[in-house]
């Protein structure tokens, strides 16, 4: 990871930090690293460069070793005291003792009994949504399964080039039709992230924030 993301993080953390309410130790932080191994290198150094309590969530579904490489993550931020969140493996999360798991939108329907097991094994659980259908479909019988939503592509974002974005009116009509907390997500940088000033977020995610 170079200089120049690491003062990226810096500065989006400090931001987030001012614009979100505080938040207690036992909940979810203002800041969410999404990881992408081809733009930031190996995972682990993201714990070395963020503070305490930030989570770290483990995309990269295609690695070649994950599980492997997900347990030296682990190590790595239970050294730092950072908060290890797998994506898309309830079974690689409990195996490396993560503090959470991430249910991609598209895999929602078919996690649902992996997704009770993780709540069961007190793993936290975050998912994608990106429209106000999928926001719905995250709540059974009246209770909403996950605890947070990550709600994307907020801004435009070089991780979806042309993909169509929600913008701050957008994303505050996912907002009105989810029954959980929910982080920005998708071309948060310095420059756009005060658009979201007065929002009912919990903080922010993504992965360069530049």
């Amino acid at each position: 990871m170079g200089a120049d993301h690491k003062a990226a993080l810096r500065t989006i953390a400090r931001l987030a930090d001012l614009q979100f309410a505080p938040r207690r130790r036992d909940e979810w932080p203002n800041l969410v690293i999404m990881t992408d191994r081809a733009v930031q290198g190996d995972a682990w150094d993201l714990a070395d460069a963020v503070a305490a309590g930030t989570i770290i969530c483990l995309r990269d579904y295609d690695l070649k070793d994950r599980a492997n490489y997900t347990a030296r993550l682990a190590s790595a931020c239970r050294h730092k005291n950072v908060r290890l969140v797998v994506g898309g493996d309830v079974s690689l999360a409990l195996r490396v003792g993560a503090w959470g798991v991430h249910i991609p939108e598209g895999l929602w329907k078919r996690s649902i009994q992996d997704v009770v097991q993780a709540r069961d094994h007190g793993l936290r659980v975050s998912t994608a949504i990106h429209s106000r259908q999928a926001a719905r479909s995250v709540v059974i019988g009246g209770k909403a399964l996950c605890d947070v939503a990550m709600v994307s592509p907020v801004f435009p974002t070089l991780s979806h080039p042309g993909q169509p974005v929600l913008g701050p009116l957008g994303l505050t009509g996912i907002l009105d039709a989810l029954p959980t907390p929910a982080y920005a997500l998708g071309g948060v940088t310095p420059r756009t992230i005060g658009r979201l000033t007065g929002l009912p977020l919990c903080g922010v995610a993504g992965i360069r924030f530049t």
